[in-house]
C-alpha cells in the first residue's frame, strides 16, 4: 500500500470523529456549541479528542500487527486478520509449512523485526506528520497496542515481538529528537 494509501485509510478513520465535532458545533456561531445552554468551545478539547481516537487508532493497528507476528513465530497459523492491509499478499497463513513461516519472520521476512517496525512507525508518521503531540499520542498507541496484543496472547509476547517495539520506538522517537520534542516515557 503506498503512502497516499495508508494516509487516506487514517483519514477515513479519523472522519467519524471530525464529523460528529463540525455536528455539534452550532451555525454561524464559530467556538460556540449549542446545547441545553449555550457554551464555548474548547479547542484544546478537539485537539486532546482528536490525539485519543488517532492514539486508539495506532493501538489497534499496532496490536494487530504484534498479534500476528507472535503467531507467525509460534505455529504458522492465525485467522481473521486483514493481512492485505498488512501489505502480505502472499500464502494464506493457515496454509504455510513451518519453514514458510519461519521465512516470514525472519530477519528479511515480511513480518520480520525491521519491516514490521517500518510499517508500524510509517503508519504513525504518516498520520502524525510534524506534529509532536499527534506522534507522542502514536507513541502512546503502539505500546498500548503492544500491551492490549499481550492481553489477547495471553501473556508475554515472543522476543521477536519485543524487538519489534524497540524498533518501531527508535523510529518514532528519532523524528520526534529532530523536531526537537522531548520524550515522554510511557511505559509498556
Amino acid at each position: 500500500m503506498t503512502d497516499i494509501g495508508k494516509a487516506d485509510l487514517q483519514k477515513q478513520a479519523l472522519r467519524p470523529l471530525q464529523d460528529k465535532m463540525a455536528k455539534e458545533a452550532a451555525p454561524g456561531k464559530k467556538g460556540v456549541r449549542q446545547n441545553e445552554t449555550t457554551r464555548p468551545v474548547d479547542g484544546r478539547l478537539a485537539m486532546q479528542a482528536n490525539l485519543v481516537e488517532f492514539l486508539l487508532v495506532v493501538k489497534k493497528e499496532s496490536s494487530t500487527t504484534l498479534q500476528t507476528q507472535a503467531a507467525l513465530g509460534q505455529s504458522g497459523e492465525t485467522t481473521g486478520l486483514d493481512l492485505e492491509a498488512m501489505e502480505y499478499n502472499g500464502t494464506p497463513l493457515v496454509e504455510l509449512s513451518p519453514d514458510e513461516a519461519s521465512r516470514l519472520i525472519d530477519e528479511d521476512g515480511h513480518f520480520g523485526v525491521s519491516k514490521t517496525a517500518q510499517r508500524i512507525a510509517d503508519f504513525v508518521l504518516s498520520g502524525a506528520g510534524d506534529d509532536l503531540d499527534r506522534l507522542q499520542a502514536g507513541r502512546e498507541g503502539v505500546l498500548k497496542g503492544f500491551q492490549e496484543a499481550e492481553e489477547i496472547w495471553g501473556g508475554k509476547l515472543p522476543e521477536i515481538s519485543s524487538q519489534t517495539l524497540e524498533r518501531t520506538l527508535e523510529l518514532i522517537d528519532a523524528k520526534i529528537s529532530e523536531l526537537g520534542g522531548s520524550l515522554v516515557d510511557v511505559s509498556a
